[in-house]
């Protein structure tokens, strides 16, 4: 099993890889049945068009990164316990070409004895999701600690 040090560097990469928007390094990441869920009602939020309830993590991700672009990505927290992660996310993103927000998001990662990503469960505002998908973000202010 990986050690916290080596799963917290883990999770950093693949922020590195679903910033830049690689999806070759990001499906090498995930256990071949893995799973990705945003929590919360999706459905409602977005209008269907993000991908919600537990999904094929890769299906999942590669739909994300065309909906929404993830800039100046900084970990706040982060707790992890044997094979498990809780991490703490501030991050400016933005959605369709519109200008970057600030929010944060909060992940609990699963890994498995191969190393591999076996499921992330994802805790976003998603009141800004559907703003920032209908293109009213910058009509938000939007205040978050440093």
């Amino acid at each position: 099993m990986a050690d916290r040090d080596q799963i917290l560097q883990m999770i950093d990469d693949i922020y590195t890889a679903r910033a830049a928007g690689d999806r070759d390094t990001l499906a090498k990441c995930w256990a071949s049945d893995a799973s990705l869920r945003i929590a919360g009602r999706m459905d409602l939020a977005s209008g269907g068009r993000v991908p919600h309830g537990k999904g094929n993590a890769n299906e999942n991700v590669s739909a994300l990164i065309d909906l929404f672009q993830f800039h100046d990505l900084k970990r706040l927290h982060a707790v992890v316990e044997g094979d498990t992660a809780a991490v703490h996310w501030h991050l400016r993103v933005s959605s369709g070409g519109g200008e970057p927000v600030d929010t944060e998001i909060y992940d609990l990662w699963k890994v498995g004895p191969d190393g591999k990503i076996c499921s992330l469960v994802q805790f976003v505002d998603t009141a800004l999701m559907k703003h920032l998908l209908d293109g009213e973000a910058q009509k938000l202010e939007m205040t978050i600690p440093a």
